[in-house]
């Protein structure tokens, strides 16, 4: 989990910039689990609108959403998001559904708005995906110290997009990019499916307070809120809770210099002031937990409440922000919330 990214999300909420937020959630449907470095811009390329192919054998469902896709048998379910992975190749695909219209999302699919990411875009063409107008996207990226690319297929309607996104080391590109771009194009949305269990597939449970609802999932990340969803803000309760498991399974030495380090990372927080920090355990496993305040570009004072829990080679993040002045209200329910979290 790129937990930076889900902060900008946090951040968007908490200062009820709509139009900003969408533009949150997709950088975070592209770029989550990444750890690029800057890269260069390229110019823009769109194709003729083209017509994806019409899915033959047999279609996989992609765990923890409604889409499907024509895998070949070289991938297997990963174990910490919504796609599969190829360890042979180093190749993933990634499956992110989320609640914002697809115009407004799809919006920053450009030069400008990948660059912000760390990609260079090479192409963008229009395609069809089942009965959804979509975009495919080229694009290049280095990531862990290994130059990537990416085919990035993007559909959906006034209610929701689609990100499905292809990552394939550079030195595979020419074995692997042309048939990764007609695997994307399998893909298909099933509206009439049932929503899942937001935390059906997850490794683990976490229950919501008296004020903040369950809002929805992005990834492996849950996102809790006032009003229960997360484009609706409250104007008068800004408070967001999240909590997910990192993507990639990593090795942190100095967990306490790293929960730290993750707090300062927290998007559109400047002056980090840190009021307390311990260890504690959290659903049987060691965690670092660290209370502080900050400011956004706006100048607002805000409370932090972090968490990070180390296990299975990996780590569980679960934070809380709201605004200062409802600090002593929202520590109590955040701490609640934290409370509920078990390993399945």
């Amino acid at each position: 989990m790129d937990s930076k990214l889900i902060e900008t999300l946090a951040e968007k909420l908490a200062k009820r910039e709509v139009k900003n937020l969408i533009l949150a959630v997709t950088v975070l449907a592209l770029s989550l689990g990444d750890s690029a470095s800057a890269g260069t811009t390229a110019p823009e390329t769109t194709a003729p609108a083209a017509t994806a192919p019409a899915t033959t054998g047999l279609a996989t469902l992609v765990r923890g959403t409604r889409v499907s896709i024509n895998k070949t048998d070289n991938f297997s379910a990963a174990p910490n998001f919504s796609g599969f992975i190829d360890k042979a190749t180093q190749s993933s695909i990634m499956v992110t559904e989320m609640p914002s219209p697809f115009e407004a999302t799809t919006a920053g699919f450009n030069e400008e708005g990948l660059a912000s990411r760390s990609m260079k875009l090479a192409s963008k063409e229009a395609v069809t995906v089942g009965d959804y107008p979509g975009i495919l996207c080229s694009v290049k990226q280095t990531a862990y110290g290994t130059d990537f690319s990416k085919w990035i297929l993007a559909f959906g309607d006034k209610d929701r997009t689609i990100v499905v996104t292809a990552s394939f080391p550079d030195s595979e590109a020419e074995k692997l990019s042309a048939s990764l771009k007609q695997l994307l194009l399998t893909a298909r949305y099933d509206s009439k499916a049932q929503p899942p269990d937001p935390m059906a597939d997850l490794p683990f449970t976490i229950s919501g307070s008296k004020t903040l609802l369950m809002a929805g999932r992005i990834q492996n990340t849950l996102l809790f809120s006032p009003t229960g969803k997360i484009t609706a803000i409250d104007p008068k309760d800004h408070s967001l809770f999240l909590v997910g498991q990192a993507l990639n399974d990593i090795d942190i030495p100095d967990k306490s210099d790293f929960a730290r380090t993750r707090l300062k990372m927290t998007a559109n927080l400047t002056d980090v002031q840190i009021l307390s920090e311990k260890d504690i355990t959290v659903g049987g496993m060691p965690t670092r937990e660290i209370l502080a305040t900050g400011k956004n570009k706006q100048g607002d004072e805000l409370f932090v409440f972090q968490d990070i829990a180390y296990g299975g080679g990996s780590y569980f993040f679960l934070q809380g922000i709201t605004d200062l002045d409802q600090k002593a209200e929202k520590e109590t329910e955040f701490k609640a919330i934290v409370q509920s979290f078990k390993l399945k």
